[in-house]
Parts: structure tokens; C-alpha cells; sequence
């Protein structure tokens, strides 16, 4: 699926993912709480890092990808103890960064119901 991204969503899609392997060392808890292992939440954040910090660009990514990056987000949203704190580490309001990532879900649902 392919997803058009602001520079901000890709940013925010990078510090999640980072954050998210902070905060799991191994390969396996990695694996276990984004359904990916490290290898490939290093592919996506090389990915995300294609779009250019001035124009939003498009992002290609499989069905257990954007569970990573879904994953990764609600995982930040609910490890930075603070807005303020969630604001400063990824550069959103956490109320957008739900948004965010319930339109992905969204998405992700159309695009699967509208296939013949």
C-alpha cells in the first residue's frame, strides 16, 4: 500500500520506530510488540527517510509494515508519560499522532474491502 506523507508524519514515523527499539533491545521483544524484527524496522525507517524534508513524497509498505509503524506509534503515545514530553520527542500532539494512526487503520480497512 502506498501512503503520501508530510514531512512531519515521516518524522513522525521515524522517532516512533526509534523509540520503539529503545525501548526494546532484543531482536525478539521487537519482533514481539511491532511484528517485525529490528532488520526490518530499520528497512522502514529507511524508507520513511526517503521523503524530502520539503515536500511530502510516497512511501510504499506491506500490511505487516504498517502494523510496525501503527504499532510504533500507539507504543509512543503510550510510553512518553506526558504530552508534553510525547510533543518534544516526535514533534505532534498526541491527540494527531491517534489521528494519525486511526486514518492508517482506516485506510489500510477501505483498501482491503474495495478489492474485488
Amino acid at each position: 500500500m502506498s501512503l503520501k506523507l508530510t514531512p512531519a508524519q515521516a518524522a513522525l514515523f521515524r522517532e516512533c520506530i526509534a523509540l520503539t527499539m529503545e525501548a526494546h533491545d532484543g531482536d525478539t521483544m521487537a519482533e514481539l510488540c511491532t511484528g517485525n524484527p529490528r532488520k526490518e524496522l530499520e528497512n522502514i525507517t529507511k524508507e520513511v527517510a526517503q521523503v524530502p524534508e520539503n515536500a511530502s513524497g510516497a512511501c510504499t509498505f506491506t500490511l505487516r509494515q504498517l502494523h510496525s509503524i501503527y504499532a510504533s506509534i500507539t507504543h509512543a503515545v503510550v510510553a512518553l508519560p506526558s504530552e508534553e514530553t510525547f510533543h518534544i520527542r516526535t514533534g505532534f500532539y498526541r491527540e494527531n499522532a491517534i489521528a494519525l494512526a486511526n486514518s492508517m487503520r482506516s485506510a489500510v480497512h477501505d483498501c482491503l474491502h474495495s478489492e474485488p
